[in-house]
């Protein structure tokens, strides 16, 4: 149910690798990868982002800034696209370097609510 919507994502985002919908514990519910070289290293990084989202979560919550909404890393090779679904689910999506990140968390954020359908 939610591989349609993770598939489109990196399919309609230029340079995109792969998307991928994961709790903040760090446990992948479903991804779409463009190839399976991209597969393993997509999944080891966002399970790394999963620490900090939880950390970024709560200092914001700490400063009374508001719920974490959204985290961009852009990095030499990679740029790392994280939109919070719930506060214990994020969808990220890795775009190349030269992609086109912009496209990218538009779509996350236009397809935000129908992952957020699919969860409940």
């Amino acid at each position: 149910m939610f591989k349609p919507i993770l598939k489109n994502l990196v399919e309609q985002t230029p340079g995109a690798k792969s998307a991928i919908l994961m709790g903040c514990d760090g446990i992948a519910v479903d991804h779409f990868t463009i190839d399976s070289a991209t597969e393993e290293g997509g999944q080891s990084v966002v399970v790394e982002f999963a620490a900090i989202v939880t950390e970024v979560a709560h200092t914001a919550s700490l400063l009374d800034v508001g719920g974490l909404e959204e985290i961009a890393v852009k990095c030499e090779k990679l740029n790392i696209l994280l939109i919070m679904l719930t506060s214990e689910y994020f969808v990220a999506l890795l775009v190349d370097r030269d992609g086109n990140a912009a496209k990218g968390r538009y779509l996350l954020r236009r397809d935000a609510n129908l992952l957020r359908t699919a969860l409940d």
